[in-house]
């Protein structure tokens, strides 16, 4: 987590105001967590939870201030794709792994009585349709893109929300095919979110009671997830016939820990070829022993990341709603290529 992640967070959220919920605690809902990276026009939205924990309901992932989305595509039009894992209660807690394309919801697609279960009273701006295939059954889970408004336009342009079906009551009575309880997705998203430099993604997350098909709306939890872009430097010192290679990975403009720091080098006007990897430390520095070469150059490679402070950032906005498991996100950075001195 970052000064200027902090700076950002700040003012996407100071205006945000949350139903306010009277929780109460619970150690049954406490691993939902979100995960984004982009990658050009491409968008990774990972988010999953654990086994043990009660079903998830409604997934609400607000997207971040500056982010435009494009929803003008016609119906039937892929999107992206979608790898998911669920735990199939009804085939014995089986895990079931599901995958299948993302496109724009043709009409009648998704029943009138569906949408109004999910988001009430609300017009989406654009309904996608996650096309899940298991076990030669294909699952067609609706994803609703609607805009903020008042307070919670603060917090972004728009909301996707995700309505699941209770894997523990029998699929008659409006339970889950196959039982299915939600574990993890990760959706992938062509040229329709845009990036942004730096921000925070919000998801909110509601869970079922157990054996009874009621929502537990006390449960809620939120899940934030830090973007910002990542760096680093490369400088190097004569020694022998190569180098001491050192810099820093930031991410954010501060210290970027874990970063696997790949050195390349090359002699006179040689290609770089890969010298060797190196992690950065908790203050972000690396340092390698080149024991050749004339010219170098540093690439990292950062993985998503805790971010405690985010948290404590929106905790005041969120009334009480618990934040749990926040995340910065992954990264690659690349530096410039210098002569050894």
């Amino acid at each position: 987590m970052t000064k200027r992640i902090r700076i950002v967070l700040v003012a996407a959220v100071a205006a945000i105001t949350v139903p306010a919920l009277v929780l109460a605690a619970t150690t049954a809902y406490t691993s939902p967590t979100l995960k984004v990276s982009y990658a050009g026009s491409t968008t990774v939205i990972t988010a999953s939870a654990a086994p043990a924990d009660d079903a998830t309901a409604v997934a609400t992932i607000y997207v971040p201030t500056g982010t435009t989305l494009t929803t003008n595509q016609a119906p039937g039009t892929p999107l992206g794709s979608v790898k998911a894992q669920v735990s199939a209660l009804a085939l014995g807690g089986a895990l079931l792994p599901l995958s299948g394309p993302i496109i724009v919801a043709p009409p009648g697609a998704v029943t009138a009585a569906a949408q109004s279960a999910c988001v009430q009273e609300a017009t989406p701006t654009a309904t996608w349709l996650l096309q899940l295939s298991a076990a030669g059954q294909v699952i067609n889970l609706p994803a609703y893109v609607l805009p903020t408004a008042g307070a919670e336009a603060a917090l972004g342009p728009a909301k996707i929300r995700f309505c699941l079906a209770p894997p523990d009551i029998p699929a008659d009575k409006g339970g889950a095919t196959f039982g299915a309880k939600f574990l993890s997705a990760a959706l992938t998203l062509n040229g329709v979110l845009s990036p942004v430099v730096q921000g925070a993604w919000i998801a909110i997350w509601t869970p079922w009671q157990a054996g009874n098909g009621q929502v537990n709306q006390t449960g809620t939890v939120a899940s934030p997830a830090a973007v910002a872009p990542g760096a680093v430097t490369v400088k190097t010192k004569k020694k022998g016939f190569g180098a001491i290679v050192t810099g820093k990975v930031t991410q954010g403009g501060l210290a970027r820990p874990g970063a696997a720091v790949s050195i390349w080098g090359a002699k006179g006007k040689a290609a770089l070829r890969k010298l060797g990897t190196v992690k950065s430390s908790a203050a972000g520095t690396y340092s390698f022993r080149a024991r050749t070469g004339d010219v170098f150059q540093a690439r990292a490679v950062a993985g998503s990341i805790a971010a405690p402070p985010l948290c404590q950032l929106i905790s005041a906005q969120l009334q009480g709603i618990p934040c749990i498991n926040p995340t910065a996100n992954g990264f690659t950075a690349k530096s410039g290529s210098v002569r050894k001195k």
